[in-house]
């Protein structure tokens, strides 16, 4: 009797928090299904919310990688977000400022009409709200850590600032930015230029290093941190051979192997090569215009500094 009475009181305890659990995994689970289904439309997604609207531009590498995802899951999932293309004139109207603060891309607007910036967390809220965290999120914490870590190091040492005041700019920026094309505002002095082409070499080496065996960087899932340094190394793959002298890193005589076999793997699959013709095509025009042609008069009237890497 006594027994029974501990076995009673304890499913009392215990059957609610079950029950919670499962209608909670069920809610979350019937949540993907139906916007996986394809069965909602007209300007709405899940529980009579209007789609959320992606703010892109079309050679942002940082608005790419969720451009990615959106071609890379089930069509009926992405339908359930609309995208818009903006331009530079866009960032710094008014009405863009309410979106992002920073007068960047990407941005995006919730359903419930809130605003959402910064790619990664763009990146992650579409997966928590569409995924159920499963799309291209690993299934177990360390590959979780593993896949923030590349994307950490990927924002932080590579394509982030980190500080939105004039004459801050990301290590990227060193490859295409410069004060007689783009002003004071964003150009760099020449020994900067040469620290973040460094700094570009240096994670990249990271990145080979610890790279997970397999076809993609965190093994044999495709994640979201792929999804992060494809566009960027498209930058890299036009901008370094051309405007510093480096051997494309990501071709055959690379010095990074297993990220060159990586990128040109990611290449088969159309949604990648779509966006990098994208990107490519853009910095194509840029340089018939003249864009990285006061970058290479510095680099010739320096040639004691060191750009071409290894």
């Amino acid at each position: 009797h006594l027994f029974r009475g501990f076995l009673a009181m304890g499913l009392r305890r215990v059957l609610p928090l079950a029950l919670l659990s499962c209608a909670v995994g069920l809610r979350q689970r019937a949540r993907a299904l139906a916007v996986r289904g394809g069965t909602l439309r007209g300007g709405f997604a899940y529980g009579g919310q209007k789609k959320p609207v992606f703010y892109d531009m079309t050679h942002s590498n940082n608005a790419a990688r969720v451009r990615l995802w959106l071609r890379l899951v089930d069509p009926a999932l992405s339908q359930q977000v609309d995208s818009t293309f903006i331009t530079y004139d866009d960032l710094r109207s008014e009405e863009y400022g309410r979106l992002n603060p920073l007068r960047k891309v990407p941005a995006l607007v919730r359903g419930d009409g809130g605003t959402v910036f910064e790619s990664d967390v763009i990146l992650k809220y579409l997966e928590d709200l569409y995924g159920n965290n499963e799309a291209m999120t690993p299934n177990t914490a360390e590959g979780r850590q593993v896949m923030n870590l590349f994307i950490r190091i990927h924002d932080i040492y590579i394509s982030s600032p980190n500080c939105s005041a004039d004459g801050f700019c990301h290590s990227q920026g060193a490859m295409y930015l410069s004060t007689k094309w783009h002003g004071a505002r964003r150009g760099m002095d020449i020994a900067t230029r040469e620290a973040k082409i460094a700094e570009i070499f240096k994670q990249l080496t990271w990145l080979e290093a610890n790279k997970v065996d397999g076809s993609y960087l965190c093994g044999d899932l495709l994640t979201l941190a792929d999804l992060t340094w494809m566009p960027t190394c498209v930058f890299m793959e036009f901008l370094l051979p051309r405007v510093f002298g480096w051997a494309d890193p990501f071709g055959d005589a690379s010095p990074f192997p297993r990220l060159a076999a990586w990128y040109r793997g990611l290449l088969e699959r159309p949604a990648f090569a779509e966006t990098r013709k994208e990107i490519w095509d853009y910095w194509v025009d840029m340089e018939q215009k003249g864009q990285f042609e006061p970058i290479v008069a510095e680099i010739n009237a320096a040639p004691e500094r060191k750009w071409t890497y290894p």
